[in-house]
């Protein structure tokens, strides 16, 4: 969801060859976003965010994510989890979980991890708002990041991050998400089609304030992956067989993995 380190490369992978796709699907482009461009204004960050955050919120970005992690909130109140939000941007899909859960009596502490220091400040700020206490911004490069033991986190999480990143980077996302996670991981994306971008195109225009959303939605739907591309890189991950991973179509032209621990699940933990 942020400016990052590792954008896609300039040449398709390797991995997607020989993957049948559908005559008319758009082919996949790899031009840079705006928001992957250095140098932006603490402003132009905030207001770029903003239009995120509503498109999240009632455009597919949000209720999938909580859909998903439902399974594992079935046991005792009250009750704690912690998640860690790569590429967070703004995080303002864990914030609204936060929100959401906290009137159920579950408490959520919230890791959010991105590259830009502005951005960070501001996923701070938007914390502070929510008067939510245990939140941390951590200013680095997901790829890089010394994390601590495997299975540190509940959940782990990431959002509109993997159509920045190579087919490659993405394999190696998914690898990461399911050692940090101890529960389960979810990956809400876009879903490349002409529907989808031409819904994006008409959405940004009317409902978009900033500049960037109007020109990176549109383009950011043209740059993420399909249906068989991403189970094709799940695939690739070759995850560990604890690990019952789906990938499945989400509203709004949204892509969905779903990674579920299911020894934690049997267990009711």
């Amino acid at each position: 969801m942020s400016a990052l380190s590792n954008p896609s490369a300039s040449k398709e992978s390797t991995l997607l060859a020989g993957i049948k796709q559908s005559p008319f699907l758009p082919v996949r482009r790899l031009e840079t976003e705006w928001l992957d461009e250095p140098g932006h204004s603490r402003e132009t960050l905030a207001g770029n965010f903003r239009d995120i955050a509503f498109l999240n919120r009632w455009f597919g970005g949000l209720s999938p994510v909580d859909k998903s992690l439902r399974p594992f909130l079935s046991v005792e109140r009250p009750v704690a989890f912690t998640i860690l939000d790569l590429a967070a941007g703004g995080a303002d899909v864990p914030l609204a979980l936060a929100r959401r859960w906290r009137k159920q009596g579950i408490k959520l502490a919230i890791t959010a991890l991105d590259i830009d220091p502005a951005i960070t400040e501001l996923a701070m700020e938007a914390a502070h708002r929510e008067n939510l206490e245990e939140f941390r911004a951590i200013t680095a490069d997901v790829f890089t990041y010394p994390y601590p033991e495997d299975r540190e986190y509940d959940f782990v999480t990431c959002s509109l991050a993997f159509h920045h990143f190579s087919p490659e980077l993405c394999v190696e996302m998914l690898r990461l998400m399911s050692n940090l996670a101890g529960r389960a991981f979810v990956v809400n994306d876009l879903r490349r089609g002409w529907f989808g971008w031409f819904g994006s195109k008409l959405l940004t225009l009317l409902v978009a304030r900033h500049p960037f959303t109007r020109h990176d939605g549109p383009l950011s739907v043209l740059r993420s992956y399909t249906i068989k591309e991403m189970e094709a890189l799940v695939r690739a991950a070759q995850l560990d067989p604890t690990w019952k991973v789906r990938v499945r179509r989400g509203p709004f032209s949204r892509l969905v993995i779903v990674g579920e621990n299911q020894e934690a699940l049997n267990k009711g933990a």
